[in-house]
Order: C-alpha cells, then sequence, then structure tokens
C-alpha cells in the first residue's frame, strides 16, 4: 500500500529542510567567524610585540663578550651613571656660549689696547659711513 501524502505535509517537511539547512549554515558561519577573529587577535599581538622590539633603542653594555647577569646588571648601572653626569653637565653648560669665536690677544698683534680699540671703533664707523649715503649724494649700488 502506498501512502498518499498531502500537500500541506510535503510542504511542511520542505520547510523543516530549509530550516534545517539555514541552521547549518548559520552555525558555520559562526564558527568561521569565531576562528577569524581569533586569527586576527593573535597576529595583531604578534603585530604589537613587534612594534615595541623595533622602537625600543638597543644598549651596548660593553665590549662584544659572553657576560653573567651580575656583569650585565654593573655595566647598566655604570651606563646610567655617565648619562646622568653628561645631563648635569648639559645643563651646568646651558648658558655658556660654548662656540664664541676667537680673537687674537693684544700681545699677539703688538698693538697697544688704547690703539686697537680706536682702530675697532674706526672700523666700524667706516664700515657704517660705507653703508649709509651721504645727504648729498646719490646711493651707489655695490658691485663685488
Amino acid at each position: 500500500m502506498i501512502k498518499q501524502v498531502s500537500d500541506d505535509e510535503t510542504s511542511r517537511q520542505h520547510k523543516q529542510r530549509l530550516q534545517k539547512k539555514v541552521k547549518n549554515a548559520a552555525q558555520i558561519f559562526l564558527a568561521k567567524n569565531a576562528l577569524f577573529k581569533d586569527r586576527n587577535r593573535s597576529l595583531t599581538d604578534i603585530n604589537d610585540e613587534g612594534k615595541v622590539r623595533r622602537s625600543t633603542r638597543s644598549e651596548v653594555l660593553g665590549k662584544a663578550r659572553v657576560m653573567s647577569y651580575e656583569d650585565l646588571e654593573k655595566a647598566r648601572a655604570n651606563r646610567t651613571m655617565k648619562e646622568a653626569a653628561k645631563e648635569a653637565k648639559k645643563i651646568d653648560t646651558a648658558g655658556k656660549r660654548t662656540h664664541d669665536r676667537k680673537r687674537k690677544s693684544l700681545e699677539q698683534t703688538g698693538i697697544p689696547e688704547a690703539e686697537a680699540k680706536i682702530a675697532r671703533t674706526s672700523e666700524a664707523q667706516l664700515e657704517y659711513d660705507e653703508i649709509t649715503p651721504e645727504p648729498w649724494r646719490a646711493p651707489v649700488a655695490r658691485m663685488w
């Protein structure tokens, strides 16, 4: 005997199969999405570790030799002391000018001090006179 199935029942079975298909697809999608997010998180962590490693400055603590942990700590302490002394020196000399123009002393030139002063002021006056034109003369452009 062949059992006849009504149209109502076939449409219900068809809907159940479609719902099962959608349910399986959603489960697969959620599983893949979770794996994808986990992979991205692990890659981000690895990348962040690399950024820190590249941004830190390497320190040279001594000659190329095998050092014990105590030697490393001693070398680090010596380096920090040297850097602190360098900073203190930099702060002490902050107000001083270090690259002044060297001038010949008066003893080397053989000119008495009063004459040297007059010579310096007269040279400055000559330069000033050359720059400022006389009132009855038109300014002349220098060609040098």
